[in-house]
């Protein structure tokens, strides 16, 4: 004691530190023998590392005995003397194998603390041990021993020559019995690839040589294979079975050679990490066919708990099983069998842009034939066009074969579908969903088909400027009332449209007779079914679907003035208006046009209200008279704004007509009062979009009120409601202004 300062030795619950060993470092019971086999083998390599011999020399045998009590592991390696026993053996940490003389017999342990895994399952571990030209000695210590004290064990020892002249036996004493079956298939697991000789009680259990089972090669000589730096080389084999094999053979990382071997099934999943033959662990790894079999290399090193590889380790597997993947897949896209057999590669297909390979994939085709898709190449041409389909449609597809036109049918497998689709696709061909054909042109048409097919011609020319067109009578292969066969912009080709004039979307019109809103109805029926596609074709709109105010400017001259302005807005003098009950005229959806209240002075009714069938109830409503400088101005493209919609707030409504990109129709009215709509409880403001279309009635255009607004514009019995109302054009697309003349 000196100033008041003691010292004392640090403490250590032994029992604590190799149950940590024993049982979370390592992944089985069984791990003692493993460290002591491997130990053992270490040994044998060094030893013939020393005396210039094969390491399989049967001067270097191992021996496992087993019984239920006990195990006993004998070699014939260099030994180790007493102070090896004490130093490297006994002291946790330490190891005799990072010499250079280790690395190049090809040891496989390094970590140094193998020795304490024994008590996993030991009562009692005996190492005895003798190094050249060095007497033997025997060692032993008992679990008992650390039990329940705090610090170090003592370790026995005394002179021995149980493992002279040269070599190791360690014994250990079981302290839980052992299954002899279970031990041998465990231990054999681990050595079978070793060159030592092992014997398992008695019996030789290494030596194994990895040979692929295999009836013919893929490619006539050794390929290379590079993925991140990583270059493997390997032979790829084919068994009877369609299964694929790889023998490895080289490995270059960085430039630098380094020794590889090993057989890979490309099935299963499941590898064996050896090294120097000596399974280290196994390990799995994600690929799009499946890995199973063994890799030997050096570069591949375990964690301490060997139940798996470290992080380095882990990188480096990846890169050299993505190598011989993309290996794999190429060689099973070179034959229709292979890929039967593997159909998981078709997702690695499409990720990897290898649509292209796939010629040899089968497919059937609707007519029952079995063709690879380069067949289906070769046949495809101009006048025999492809189609794809995922289920059956007899009527359509009998209407292509009949014509000289191949359809494929596409795989279950959604990976496999999507890329026979995308080579496919590259041949020019189209889906056969949503592929229409007229299966049977009408011959005998009625009055009334006769007569839509002729108001709707006359639309598509007078609204649309489309001229150039052959409207053709039928029944289509699918549930629609129309179809284009040649839509394609700006063609110079008449459009060929298909009608089912039977289609119950058109024969519901027949109710109607030949009215004002029948011809209403065929104008909003062309709008709904050809709208698209007659933009696309018609010089009064632009391929984005605006409306092209130049065009309307050059063949409406008289009509129009061009305005300076940035932002296109026609406004027009506000005009009053008083509305009353005689203004509201009604029609009623049938056979025959009827009004009520009709004001015959002008026959032009402020209002409209269109009552009807339960076919007709999506029209049903209140509409409001467009004023006629407006209608007469513009009013044709006025009927083409699909988009319908209002807004109001204060004593102001917006009503609005838009093509939902640059030009817009708006129609406000101003009341003498504020608004509130007792249906939105309370409310002074609102907004909604309008599914009733705008109708052409009276020689003029009718907007649809919102029903939340019909108790402001609609009057009822002697009630007077005056109005002003106020017509805006808006034109974003040119940043023009119009105004319609007087």
């Amino acid at each position: 004691m000196t100033n008041g300062v003691e010292r004392f030795e640090v403490g250590i619950e032994f029992d604590s530190v190799l149950r940590t060993f024993s049982t979370q470092i390592y992944d089985t019971p069984y791990a003692f023998i493993r460290e002591n086999l491997q130990n053992a083998i270490d040994a044998c390599r060094q030893q013939a590392h020393r005396q210039g011999i094969p390491s399989s020399d049967p001067s270097l045998r191992i021996d496992i005995t087993v019984n239920e009590k006990s195990v006993q592991i004998q070699d014939r390696g260099i030994g180790m003397s007493s102070e090896d026993l004490r130093n490297l053996f006994w002291t946790i940490g330490a190891s005799g194998k990072r010499t250079e003389e280790a690395r190049a017999a090809g040891c496989v342990g390094m970590f140094g603390i193998g020795g304490f895994a024994n008590f996993g399952v030991c009562e009692t571990l005996i190492v005895t041990s003798q190094a050249e030209s060095s007497p033997g000695q025997r060692t032993e210590l008992k679990r008992s021993d650390f039990t329940g004290t705090v610090g170090l064990p003592q370790v026995e020892q005394q002179p021995s020559d149980l493992a002279a002249p040269r070599g190791t036996v360690v014994e250990g004493v079981l302290y839980v019995p052992s299954d002899v079956n279970e031990l041998h298939q465990y231990v054999r697991d681990i050595v079978r690839f070793c060159r030592e000789p092992v014997y398992f009680n008695g019996a030789l259990i290494s030596g194994d040589q990895p040979t692929a089972r295999s009836i013919s090669r893929v490619w006539a000589e050794s390929q290379t294979w590079t993925h991140n730096g990583v270059d493997v080389t390997a032979t790829l084999y084919e068994t009877e079975t369609k299964t694929l094999i790889a023998n490895l053979e080289t490995l270059t990382l960085g430039g630098t050679h380094s020794t590889i071997s090993g057989v890979l099934h490309f099935e299963g999943n499941g590898i064996d990490i050896l090294r120097n033959g000596f399974k280290l662990c196994s390990t799995t790894v994600a690929t799009r066919i499946g890995v199973s079999g063994f890799i030997d290399c050096d570069l591949l090193s375990p964690t301490a708990g060997r139940d798996s590889l470290n992080a380095e380790s882990n990188g480096l597997l990846a890169k050299v099983i993505a190598a011989l993947d993309r290996a794999a897949v190429l060689a099973v896209l070179e034959s229709s069998d292979l890929i039967d057999q593997h159909t998981r590669i078709f997702r690695y297909v499409r990720s990897h842009a290898l649509v292209d390979r796939i010629g040899k994939v089968t497919v059937q085709t609707a007519d029952g034939a079995w063709l690879t898709l380069d067949e289906v190449r070769a046949r495809a041409t101009n006048e025999s066009q492809v189609y794809f389909a995922t289920s059956s449609n007899p009527p359509l597809t009998n209407i292509l074969l009949t014509r000289g036109h191949m359809v494929v049918n596409l795989p279950s497998d959604n990976h496999k579908s999507a890329a026979i689709r995308d080579y496919l696709s590259s041949l020019g061909a189209t889906a056969l969903t949503g592929h229409v054909e007229c299966a049977e042109e009408y011959t005998d048409l009625s009055r009334f088909e006769k007569a839509f097919l002729g108001e709707l011609a006359e639309t598509i020319s007078y609204v649309y400027q489309v001229h150039e067109m052959h409207l053709i009578a039928g029944s289509l292969t699918e549930d629609i009332p129309v179809f284009v066969s040649n839509p394609a912009s700006r063609s110079s080709t008449p459009l060929r449209i298909y009608i089912d004039s039977r289609h119950p979307e058109v024969d519901k019109l027949s109710q109607l007779g030949m009215t004002s809103l029948f011809r209403s109805m065929v104008s909003a029926f062309c709008r709904e079914y050809l709208g698209p596609t007659l933009r696309s074709r018609s010089p009064k709109f632009f391929g984005s679907g605006a409306l092209n105010m130049d065009w309307l400017v050059q063949n409406r001259s008289e009509a129009w003035v061009l305005l300076t302005g940035d932002i296109a807005v026609v406004s027009r003098a506000t005009q009053r208006q008083v509305v009353t009950a005689s203004d509201v005229h009604v029609v009623v959806a049938s056979p025959h046009e009827q009004t009520q209240n009709a004001n015959e002075s002008d026959g032009q009714p402020k209002l409209v209200r269109i009552v009807g069938g339960e076919e007709f109830n999506i029209l049903e409503g209140y509409y409001l008279r467009v004023p006629n400088s407006a209608s007469e101005a513009y009013g044709d493209v006025i009927i083409d704004l699909e988009e319908l919609g209002s807004v109001w707030a204060g004593n102001r409504i917006l009503l609005v007509a838009s093509d939902a990109i640059s030009t817009a129709f708006q129609f406000q009215i101003l009341l003498d009062r504020l608004l509130v709509t007792t249906d939105n409880g309370s409310q002074s403001q609102g907004a909604v979009v309008l599914d009733r279309p705008i109708q052409q009635l009276f020689e003029g255009l009718y907007f649809p009120i919102p029903a939340e607004l019909e108790e402001h514009l609609v009057p009822a019995g002697d009630q007077r409601i005056p109005i002003e109302v106020l017509c805006d054009w808006l034109d974003f697309a040119g940043s023009r202004s119009w105004e319609a003349r007087e």
